[in-house]
């Protein structure tokens, strides 16, 4: 192990942490967005952050009763619990998502072995959602039909090849993954490469990529028109039987120019990969599974075109690349596992609105200050020593030293260098990615390729 890289990456992030932590500081955020007077003597910003940031993860075990409890042992100041829910405001949750903000400035250098010369950023979004109390229907409805569901989706955009997270923000269910697309386009940037899913997918989107001269890569939506383009007609492309003359002849990848749309008016590149044996099995299964539950049967083509993978792209990249790099954007469900199974965002009981959003961006403090440490770690031991460390297992050991964590920042900078130190030792022996047949570990697997 190399200590002097170690020391070295814990003293950055220790600085980093620190300054955004600071009580100072936290303070006077505090005071200029109005969260506390300026002559408050017992209630602060400082303690508040420190209340919710180091607490029960899941709220639905976590009353006003017991909050007040908490504010008094730490700080033996008693406040009633009406007091402490008088503090849940639009100003709190305010409080809390500018210290979110800044928690996603934090930056501690990238990756050299992670290169992606041709690309200035590498863009991997998705959403995630989960259900809400009724109460809170009017800001998080779940559609426009569906007036008595609420739902909650938190769109979360992150920068593979800079270690940077470029969006976490909440939307109602109803504002859905293209809106945000169309929303959010003016964001990219020329030669930036946007790797998405199925719903963010519309030819307009990738039109608009194209002119600021930057680049996709997507699956496609099988019920997409697509044509090709033969001596001066176009041809409708059919996917089911595509997949039996692959199977047929046993080919494995093929790559196509085609148009894509209605008009077939948008011309792409298209690589088409035949999925093993084994692999195609399972998709039938599950769809089958999902068909008997709706009263359908599959048709002869749709259970086709489930042995394909369909990706569309402007890149250059060799074909046998494409599906590898596309894997990226699968890790960021293992991210969204960590928020709810660990991070535990999903469980929510009634209370008013902004004390669940005022919760709800502690919690992503929570998850922002630790994907620092977690990219640190992950990045040190896969340069250093070839070594994968599962998020997932580090998570759960960062969750667990959570009050560890709060006393040494409360000692100062030394001490969460030396908890950070201690984070880094042990995860070779405690988070090491156990990786599975036909995985890709992490994200780290795919840049040993280019």
């Amino acid at each position: 192990m190399n200590t002097f890289k170690l020391k070295k990456h814990s003293k950055n992030l220790s600085v980093e942490i620190t300054n955004l932590l600071n009580e100072e500081s936290i303070n006077q955020i505090a005071k200029e967005i109005g969260f506390v007077k300026k002559d408050v003597g017992k209630f602060d910003g400082f303690k508040f952050l420190d209340l919710l940031l180091f607490t029960e993860f899941n709220h639905k075990e976590l009353s006003l009763n017991s909050m007040a409890s908490l504010f008094q042992e730490r700080y033996g100041i008693i406040l009633s619990k009406q007091a402490v829910d008088w503090r849940f405001n639009e100003l709190s949750v305010k409080f809390f998502k500018v210290i979110l903000e800044k928690a996603l400035k934090i930056t501690i250098g990238k990756n050299e072995k992670i290169d992606f010369t041709e690309f200035e950023k590498v863009r991997i979004k998705d959403s995630t959602s989960f259900k809400l109390p009724e109460n809170m229907k009017d800001k998080y409805p779940k559609s426009l039909k569906n007036v008595k569901t609420a739902l909650i989706r938190i769109q979360f955009e992150f920068d593979i090849k800079n270690g940077e997270i470029l969006d976490l923000s909440l939307h109602p269910f109803k504002e859905q993954d293209i809106s945000d697309a169309n929303k959010t386009i003016d964001d990219i940037d020329t030669n930036e490469l946007v790797i998405r899913d199925l719903g963010y997918v519309q030819i307009d989107i990738l039109r608009k990529i194209e002119e600021k001269k930057s680049f996709y890569l997507n699956r496609l939506n099988f019920n997409t028109n697509i044509y090709e383009k033969k001596q001066e007609k176009y041809e409708q492309l059919n996917l089911g039987r595509v997949y039996k003359q692959m199977r047929r002849k046993k080919i494995f990848r093929i790559e196509k120019e085609v148009y894509i749309g209605k008009n077939e008016n948008f011309k792409t590149r298209m690589i088409i990969e035949r999925l093993p044996e084994e692999e195609y099995q399972k998709r039938i299964v599950k769809a089958k599974k999902t068909a008997s539950r709706k009263g359908q049967t599959l048709s002869n083509k749709f259970k086709a075109q489930q042995g394909l993978n369909v990706f569309i792209t402007n890149t250059k990249l060799p074909p046998e690349k494409i599906r590898l790099l596309y894997t990226i954007r699968w890790q960021i469900e293992l991210m969204f596992k960590i928020w709810k199974s660990i991070g535990e965002i999903n469980k929510v009981k009634k209370m008013k609105i902004e004390r669940f959003e005022t919760f709800l961006f502690a919690k992503l403090i929570w998850i922002v200050i630790n994907w620092q440490i977690m990219k640190q770690i992950t990045i040190y031991f896969f340069n250093e020593e070839n070594v994968y460390i599962s998020p997932y297992k580090l998570y759960k050991t960062l969750k667990a030293r959570l009050m560890k964590f709060r006393e040494a920042l409360i000692k100062g900078q030394k001490n969460v260098i030396e908890y950070i130190e201690e984070i880094f030792i042990l995860s070779p022996y405690f988070h090491k990615s156990e990786k599975k047949k036909h995985s890709v570990t992490w994200s780290y697997d795919i840049f040993k390729t280019f």
